[in-house]
């Protein structure tokens, strides 16, 4: 059994295993079996951690620490760094059952008076806890360990997920008490029932998920590789089209099943799959499938680049006019191929919500943008595969390289001019001709060897395209999120806003503090709108400007304001505004601005108190005031978008509102004469979208355009991309390459071989030695620059927060402070707030909040009413004068903050104010980032120019040696050889003088070996002959000794004797004869006229001699064309090619079916051809004699036929070799000059 079935026999074994073990996963397993195992997860993890914490707990020595826990700020900080950041335990500490120590910012009971000995389930109000307690005497200890959040708010911040120290997945739930299909938890400690676990609707990401996608992935992956074997296999007898179409055929079937069934976002339940993110209709319905269809293809076309030397599209004998149709249509394959690329990267970027803006902030590229990236780079590699294939594929045409240059400068011709007409001509095509001509020059007039020169070339006209189409398309998406965003700042609906509106005015007329000011039980108006602002209006409401109007029962105004009257608002009701919620109206034709209202009943136990309005205006289209991003419902924000753009509202020509950076002019006279609702203009630097609803309105979107220095940044980014994904391929081809090379080696050599470079040229070694030390350089600056930049950014930062911290504690001291007493309500802090523009929150001594201008944080309880754990221990416990805080957090949201602790005039603490900057971390990253994409881009022109640089001195440094590589290539035994000249004295200077001196002394050694050799010949050609005519004469000399018999001895029989050995005679006289004339022509060798021969047709003849053969089949393969020439004898030619076939024949079995191969191939000024046969080979013994003149393995032969073969080749100043493999066949190498 032949290795290669027994290789394809395992694959599908395994395949089926593999498609076996996925069905029984999915037939088998229930979602019991996920709650178990989840579970049982959970319950480990929660029972090691109980344990860790018992232990320390039961620690004589470690339980009496925590009693100095509120006192010893070095212990405590080692707590917080071992408990809460390495465990996620928060430790707390209570004396008498009074909070004295905190571990924590996410939850601080006040009293641990309801917790029992031992494990207790804790359901805080903002997720679920396993408090373990334990007591001596009026001390106890209390470790909190986290179950799961529970948060009244959910956004990227704030998820309601178990804890990632218990377990990874999202399948669980806590359970109710009418929840069936439970798992129950319980302690180690004590065995109490903790909580109960249930199943979520929808599970994934689970132990028997992973495992069946595992399974489907590898039978996906192992039916691929038996396919490609399978086509590998009938490509190798000659049937590479069925091959090809086979494996193509079995990637088209199943990407239509994938795509039909939705099979991969079934069984592989992740993002990339998701149509949100991308989806572009049935063959593209999201970015893994984009990307998938791409390896399909690649996968297709790499097995198709394997074979495509041995493809042939037209007959051996077709005529110029088909061969040029057939070079046109493969010319029209390519460009399809290309503009079906173009029209993919246009749905990439337009269809989805993926940013490609390389323009902008690189390192703002999320992972579904450099998935983009990943795609485009393997779509040029396609493309790349592709016109690789088909223009080796015209090599094999009988058409000259002037007609394929014609052919191909037609097609760019009428190309252009069916553009031109279309009026659709663009820098696209031209770019991909210039990549198409490039390659073909390489192929067919550098016959195809590896040039760096014309890679970094192809690399960069490559990325040049994909940057001007990533630029346009993005633009053009741009413009149209422009004419969006236009249609939205026209209409007056905020559904955000309507949506919170919607959520909170059932509570509005409910709340106590607002019916107390009605009823005058809290009468301070103040206190009413704080209310308002600070517990409705907060967070992405703070966009619109809060005023208040509230009249009693008659309808009369409360503050004695009769500038707006309850009647007012219920006229503008019936006459000019449209219904938005149960309360809230929306006020008409309010252009450049959205106006809300809401007339609001109070009420209280039935009796009516008066009526609340409460009017909403946006504001001035400036920043939005900064509020935390962790109080967002999760829904969409525009701040980014707005902040991205400028804009402007004119009516009747005249500056109504405007942000942004550009500068609009009072009075529009940049923008008129606009006929159509939508239309662009360039003014100042700006791409504006000019929007006009009706005669009097006008909008104006504006956004940067990108200078030309961005753009070569874009082209530089994507260059290195390309570039780096080039080499990888590159790298991966030449190390397969090595593999298959050095299989049979040792590993060590095969290692050293790969280490040591293999045949890389000398000048590519400098080329990359430049490259990789500018870029080592390049990096080392980056990475130090970068750091210290950031670390600068940071300094400042801190030094600002603590800077303003200080001054506006001092002043907090100055004005709240009376008679050492705090003189401060809750009015009057958030007015000092304002006057600082400032978010604060201050706390009492023993670190409990007290005011805070984001009181919602603590009373949505995302975290404790309680100081920064850490931050009091520096001020509190290390008595530090300030602290800076630089990962201070809500949730997952981090955030900086500085403190001080607020002083009387003697100097003692009574408590601490904190300014929270929870919008300056998002501002440090945007000012780091913003850094780093300028470093990249000035790196990537660096790095660009420093490539080219290092080509050309390569090419300068190497010259030298390529002109004494010429030389010593041209260097020939017996004939004169020029010397080399060189004016220089260096080391190359004494190089060529080493080699001119070799050359003189070389023209002497020839001419003695030359007449040695002669001599040596001629002495084993007498030899030969003399040995060939005695094997004749002997049984000549017997016949006539008997005939003489015979005759004197009057035979009667004589005359039958006479004929049969007179038949002899003849017999032995022509086998004589044939060893005269063998010797006669191969003495006549040194007569070789040299002509101009059209090699193809000489082999061409020779082939035909041989047709016939009914077990034996000779293959053509030329990729040189049919009109190359080479310098030869075209007899002799003819001869060798004839007896090198005839050899070949005789080498075959007769039990086995004969194939073969002759291969033509041009390489520099040089022809190569490839005589293979599938027979027995030549024994290892023989080996060395076999071109030997008097050397032969046949039975009968002069064994001057290979002699012969091989005097002719040189004498034409050639070349051959051979390979030989026992039992699997022998080749032959020949090399001819061109003519």
């Amino acid at each position: 059994m032949a290795t290669g079935f027994k290789i394809r026999l395992l694959l599908f074994l395994l395949t089926l295993s593999f498609v076996i073990t996925a069905l029984t996963l999915r037939l088998t397993y229930h979602r019991e079996d996920v709650l178990k195992t989840d579970a049982q997860e959970l319950e480990k993890n929660l029972h090691e951690q109980e344990q860790f914490v018992n232990e320390f707990l039961h620690n004589r020595a470690d339980f009496e620490s925590l009693k100095t826990l509120d006192t010893n700020a070095v212990l405590a900080e080692k707590f917080l760094t071992e408990f809460r950041i390495a465990r996620a335990v928060y430790v707390f500490t209570y004396n008498s059952n009074v909070l004295v120590f905190w571990g924590a910012n996410r939850i601080a009971p006040q009293t641990d008076a309801g917790l029992k000995e031992g494990s207790n389930m804790v359901n805080w109000q903002n997720g679920w806890y396993e408090a373990i307690k334990r007591t001596d005497g009026k001390f106890s200890a209390v470790c909190y360990i986290p179950i799961k959040a529970n948060y009244p708010i959910q956004n990227q911040y704030l998820q309601n997920v178990f804890a990632k120290t218990l377990i990874q997945t999202d399948n669980l739930d806590i359970a109710g008490l009418g929840d069936e299909q439970v798992y129950n938890i319980r302690s180690s400690i004590d065995s109490r029932y903790l909580f109960a676990l249930k199943l979520k609707p929808v599970t994934n990401n689970t132990y028997f998920s992973r495992a069946e996608a595992f399974a489907w992935l590898a039978t996906v992956l192992l039916s691929c590789i038996l396919v490609n074997l399978l086509c590998s296999w009938l490509a190798d007898r000659g049937y590479i089209k069925a091959g090809i179409a086979g494996l193509c055929g079995w990637f088209l079937l199943t990407r239509l099943w994938g795509l039909h069934s939705d099979w991969f976002i079934s069984h592989f339940n992740q993002p990339v799959f998701d149509p949100q993110f991308y989806g572009a209709g049935f063959f593209y319905p999201s970015m893994g499938d984009f990307l998938l269809n791409g390896i399909a293809a690649t996968w297709c076309l790499c097995f198709a680049y394997k074979y495509r030397a041995r493809i042939r599209l037209a007959p051996g004998q077709a005529g110029t006019p088909l061969s040029i149709a057939v070079f046109i249509g493969m010319g029209a394959i390519l460009s399809l191929t290309a503009i079906h690329l173009n029209n993919s990267l246009h749905g990439l970027v337009l269809n989805s919500s993926i940013r490609f803006d390389i323009t902008s902030l690189i390192i703002d590229l999320n992972p579904f943008s450099w998935l983009g990236i990943l795609v485009l780079c393997i779509a040029f590699l396609n493309l790349y595969l592709l016109m690789e294939i088909l223009l080796i594929i015209g090599r094999s045409l009988p058409l000259s390289d002037k007609q394929r240059f014609a052919a191909f400068a037609a097609m760019v011709l009428f190309t252009a001019i069916v553009k031109l007409v279309q009026q659709n001509f663009d820098i696209f095509f031209l770019l991909f001709a210039l990549v198409v001509y490039l390659r073909g020059w390489a192929i067919y007039r550098k016959n195809n060897e590896f040039n760096l020169v014309i890679l970094v070339a192809t690399v960069l006209l490559f990325a040049t395209i994909a940057s001007i189409k990533l630029s346009r398309y993005q633009f053009i998406k741009d413009r149209e999120a422009r004419r969006v965003w236009a249609h939205r700042l026209d209409l007056s609906d905020d559904q955000n806003a309507v949506t919170y509106f919607n959520q909170f005015e059932s509570n509005l007329v409910q709340d106590e503090d607002l019916t107390g000011y009605f009823d005058h039980t809290k009468p301070e108006r103040s206190l009413m709108k704080n209310k308002l602002q600070k517990f409705y209006f907060d967070g992405y409401l703070t966009r619109y400007d809060l005023s208040t109007s509230e009249y009693d029962p008659a309808g009369n105004s409360m503050d004695g304001d009769t500038s707006n009257t309850i009647d007012q608002f219920r006229e503008l009701v019936v006459t000019g505004t449209i219904k938005v919620s149960q309360y809230f109206y929306r006020v008409n034709n309010t252009f450049g601005m959205r106006h809300y209202f809401a007339i609001l009943p109070m009420s209280a136990k039935n009796r009516d108190l008066g009526t609340l309005v409460v009017e909403l205006k946006s504001k001035t289209f400036d920043e939005p005031d900064a509020f935390p991003q962790v109080l967002a419902e999760g829904r969409a924000d525009e701040t980014g978008i707005i902040r991205d753009y400028s804009f402007a509202f004119y009516r009747d020509n005249r500056l109504v509102d405007k942000y942004g950076k550009f500068v609009y002019n009072l009075g529009n006279n940049e923008f008129t004469e606009v006929k159509n609702e939508f239309e662009n203009r360039r003014v100042r630097g700006y791409d504006h979208l000019v929007y006009r609803p009706n005669n009097r309105n006008l909008i104006v979107v504006s956004v940067p355009v990108q200078g030309w220095l961005i753009e070569l940044g874009s082209v530089s980014f994507l260059f290195l991309v390309l570039l780096t994904f080039s080499l990888v391929c590159v790298l991966v081809n030449w190390s397969w390459k090595n593999f298959v090379r050095t299989h049979q080696e040792s590993t060590l050599a095969a290692w050293k071989y790969f280490i040591s470079g293999g045949h890389i040229l000398y000048k590519t070694r400098i080329q990359a030695s430049i490259v990789a030390a500018v870029v080592t350089t390049l990096v080392l600056v980056g990475v130090i620059t970068y750091y210290s930049i950031s670390k600068q950014y940071s300094k400042q930062q801190e030094q600002q927060i603590t800077e303003r911290i200080a001054r506006i504690t001092t002043a907090f001291e100055n004005q709240m402070l009376k008679n050492d007493q705090l003189n401060i309500t809750f009015q009057s802090f958030n007015n000092f707030a304002d006057v600082n523009s400032a978010d604060l929150s201050f706390y009492g001594a023993d670190g409990t909040l007290i005011y805070s201008t984001q009181p919602k944080i603590y009373d949505s309880f995302l975290i404790a009413r309680k100081l920064n754990v850490i931050t009091f221990n520096y001020l509190s416990r290390y008595h530090r004068s300030e602290y800076f805080n630089p990962e201070d957090n809500v949730g997952r949201m981090l955030f900086i903050s500085g403190s001080r602790p607020v002083r009387n005039s003697r100097h003692e603490i009574i408590g601490y104010l904190t300014l929270p900057y929870f919008s300056n971390k998002h501002e440090l990253e945007e000012h780091k980032g913003q850094f780093l994409n300028t470093l990249i881009n000035v790196f990537s022109l660096i790095l660009v120019s420093i490539g080219f640089f290092a080509v050309f001195m390569a090419n300068r440094i190497t010259y030298p040696l390529t002109i004494i590589q010429k030389s010593l290539r041209l260097t020939k035994i017996g004939r004169k050889n020029e010397a080399i000249k060189w004016h220089r004295n260096d080391e190359i200077g004494s190089l060529i003088r080493e080699y001119n001196t070799m050359i003189e002394a070389l023209e002497e050694s020839a001419g003695r070996l030359a007449r040695s050799e002669r001599e040596t010949a001629w002495k084993e050609m007498a030899k030969q002959v003399a040995h060939e005519i005695k094997n004749p004469l002997t049984p000549l000399k017997l016949g006539v000794q008997l005939l003489d018999k015979s005759w004197k001895e009057n035979d009667p029989n004589f005359n039958k004797k006479f004929e049969r050995f007179s038949k002899s005679f003849i017999e032995q006289i022509e086998s004589l004869a044939h060893i005269a004339n063998e010797f006669s022509n191969f003495a006549k060798m040194p007569e070789t006229s040299l002509e101009s021969v059209r090699l193809r047709e000489v082999v061409e003849r020779s082939i035909e001699v041989f047709s016939k053969l009914e077990h034996t089949s000779v293959v053509l393969d030329d990729q040189l064309g049919y009109d190359k020439m080479v310098k030869g004898d075209k007899d002799q030619l003819l001869r060798c090619f004839n007896n090198l076939i005839k050899n070949a024949i005789e080498a075959i079995p007769e039990n086995r079916k004969g194939l073969i191969r002759i291969s033509i191939a041009q390489r520099n000024d040089k022809v190569f051809v490839e005589i293979s046969d599938n027979g027995k080979g030549i024994p290892d013994g023989l080996r060395e004699r076999i071109f030997n003149p008097n050397f032969t393995t046949k039975s009968s032969g002069t064994g001057l036929g290979l002699a012969f073969v091989k005097q002719a080749i040189e004498n034409m100043l050639g070349s051959i070799h051979f390979k030989t493999e026992h039992d699997v066949g022998t080749t032959f190498y020949i090399t001819l000059p061109l003519a």
